[in-house]
């Protein structure tokens, strides 16, 4: 499940344009169970305290001593997962391993039997050779949700993760620990899917969406929302001063 969800408009905590994207990715030198099949990234969005501190100094609205006590500001964090399909493993009994949600994606878009691509997948991929990237989870902090960051970082998070993939995965939903009804799981589901349709997913089977990494629409469409942050970005700015 993915889920990046919006709150009512509230001024920004800081200044968008100054975040930037960590990339994690651990694996023991020996790998253990899957670990040649199944890589799993942490992103994490986040300003860092001293670009932070040089910014508000270079708008002179800020004392010293409250700049050293400036910390990094968080701004959201990701997973994904890499599941590699000519590896040593059956991609399926790779998903299977991790969670429940990663295993129901892999039942719709794999024959479970063959260890490979089902059909109706292939059918729906413009050239279905290559690796799946699985978007596990996306979660904002809430001071910066509503201001359309979610597609951004995680569109940004995918062209750098995504090369030599086929294709993007997720399965909408909240994944924010909040308690929820059955309607409101469905509502959720709704609104998250049409986040994502603004960076190139699509649709698949009961709940499953994916994005062609081979389609030139996922590109145009990032940009499209990269342009619409810089808008915010300009907009952040012009509010608060000149540098």
């Amino acid at each position: 499940m993915t889920t990046a969800l919006a709150a009512d408009r509230t001024p920004l905590p800081a200044d968008p344009s100054l975040i930037s994207l960590a990339y994690q990715h651990e694996h023991p030198l020996h790998a253990c169970e899957f670990d040649d099949t199944l890589e799993r990234w942490t992103v994490t969005a986040r300003i860092d305290a001293d670009i932070l501190a040089e910014d508000l100094a270079a708008r002179g609205d800020t004392d010293q001593e409250t700049l050293d006590t400036i910390e990094d500001v968080a701004a959201g964090r990701m997973s994904f997962l890499r599941v590699r399909m000519f590896g040593p493993d059956d991609p399926f009994h790779a998903m299977d391993s991790y969670t429940g949600d990663v295993a129901r994606i892999g039942e719709r878009v794999l024959d479970v039997a063959r260890g490979e691509f089902a059909r109706d997948f292939e059918e729906a991929l413009a050239h279905p050779v290559g690796d799946l990237l699985i978007m596990d989870r996306v979660i904002l902090e809430p001071a910066w949700r509503g201001f359309g960051l979610g597609p951004v970082l995680a569109g940004a998070a995918i062209r750098r993760l995504s090369p030599g993939c086929t294709a993007v995965l997720c399965e909408p939903g909240s994944a924010d620990g909040r308690e929820m009804t059955e309607e409101q799981h469905r509502q959720a589901a709704a609104k998250l899917a049409h986040v994502w349709s603004t960076i190139g997913f699509e649709p698949f089977q009961h709940g499953v969406h994916f994005l062609d990494c081979h389609l030139q629409r996922p590109l145009d469409l990032l940009t499209e929302r990269q342009q619409e942050i810089t808008a915010l970005c300009r907009s952040w700015s012009a509010q608060r001063g000149p540098r």
